[in-house]
């Protein structure tokens, strides 16, 4: 039998988040899935189009017309998508979410399963 430690808690620990993102895009296909998955989110939200606009350019805003100049760190080339589907409480909920959908109960959704749009991270940085 083993002692217990005055003052200490034992059991299972959540991991750190940058651990559980780390496991996923180790089980996660890298490349073109990114697109796919983002097509996915517009087809579950019942979107009727979808816009790719790649902005390649290194430094597309004058550091004084930021909010905050610690941001110019993230400036840089920028995939931005755009459909026109109305993003609802519900999804915000989703996205933070992680492994943990909130469309299990549906099964015509393609984001049932709570890992695609975790395929982000394989593109993100910081």
């Amino acid at each position: 039998m083993s002692k217990r430690v005055e003052g200490r808690s034992y059991g299972q620990r959540v991991p750190p988040l940058t651990s559980v993102i780390k496991s996923i895009l180790e089980r996660y296909p890298d490349g073109g899935q990114i697109l796919k998955e983002i097509i996915q989110n517009a087809d579950d939200a019942s979107a009727t189009s979808i816009s790719f606009l790649l902005d390649s350019r290194a430094n597309p805003y004058r550091r004084s017309s930021l909010y905050n100049e610690e941001l110019a760190k993230f400036q840089g080339p920028a995939l931005y998508s755009f459909n026109n589907a109305l993003f609802k409480e519900e999804d915000w909920d989703g996205l933070q979410s992680l492994m943990d959908s909130n469309k299990k109960e549906e099964p015509l959704k393609v984001g049932r399963f709570g890992i695609g749009f975790n395929s982000i991270y394989h593109v993100t940085g910081e």
